[in-house]
């Protein structure tokens, strides 16, 4: 007998384009073929982690944004994960690579081949350095080796156990996903705007293998500055975006519901 979890889809319609508006679905969710994935939850600012520096604008960006995120993580994510365990649900962990490799077991499987050396060298800069001048501009010089991003890992409070998976490739993602018969892939994470749509396991790569893509409303955060904290505008894209392309959002106390109810019987 199937576990099906029942749950509110909401999107946005834009057709007709004259009388565009929110709509809403309703989803019936194989549980057996349902994962709940972590995306980019990083440890940044985190009890545990690097603490925030602010001659660099890394990870969530400004001190509002990294103190909200863990807020998120703590008082949504893990609870959701937890219940989503409990409920028997598939747990994914999905990272950047430098966090990924520190958890073997996982980081070599079904991973794609390393390419090919190339005969070719690459072309010059157009301009030389101008690239990383920007880049030093926006996240403080040498941010890559000597801010937070250096040293992060997965924020402890959504850690990983043991048997869920921590991938980094979307090959690696799909190949295990079709291994378990997974379809329907239900994200929490961090940023909205910018990871969330279009890192590698994605929603954006995963949409387009065909998976059914949904994310937590208020289980994320777009990198917001001071000025747009308050209304949340990078995140609001970040959602609309989701729901006009390629899925639906879902919210956080439906879910929870629903696998406490599965989980009860």
């Amino acid at each position: 007998m199937s576990r099906i979890i029942n749950l509110t889809g909401r999107y946005y319609r834009t057709i007709p384009i004259d009388s565009a508006a929110y709509a809403e679905k309703e989803l019936a969710l194989d549980a057996d073929r349902t994962a709940f994935v972590s995306l980019h939850c990083w440890d940044i600012g985190c009890p545990g982690g690097p603490p925030i520096d602010p001659n660099f604008c890394v990870g969530m960006g400004h001190r509002v944004s990294l103190e909200e995120a863990y807020r998120i993580m703590r008082d949504l994510i893990r609870p959701a994960m937890d219940a989503a365990r409990a409920a028997g649900l598939a747990v994914f962990h999905v990272q950047a690579e430098s966090i990924a490799a520190r958890y073997p077991r996982w980081f070599t499987q079904d991973v794609d081949a390393p390419p090919a050396a190339s005969s070719g060298e690459a072309p010059p800069e157009a301009i030389p350095g101008h690239r990383d001048a920007i880049l030093f501009r926006s996240h403080g010089c040498d941010y890559m080796t000597r801010s937070g991003l250096a040293s992060m890992d997965t924020a402890q409070v959504v850690a990983s156990l043991p048997d869920e998976p921590v991938v980094h490739q979307t090959a690696q993602f799909d190949r295990m996903l079709r291994r378990r018969g997974i379809v329907n892939l239900i994200y929490a994470g961090f940023a909205t705007d910018m990871c969330i749509l279009n890192a590698p396991g994605g929603i954006g790569p995963m949409f387009s293998l065909g998976y059914r893509v949904l994310l937590i409303r208020e289980a994320t955060l777009g990198v917001e500055c001071p000025d747009t904290f308050d209304e949340r505008i990078a995140t609001r894209w970040g959602i609309r975006f989701i729901e006009t392309h390629w899925g639906d959002t879902i919210a956080y106390d439906e879910l929870v519901q629903e696998c406490a109810r599965l989980a009860r019987r």
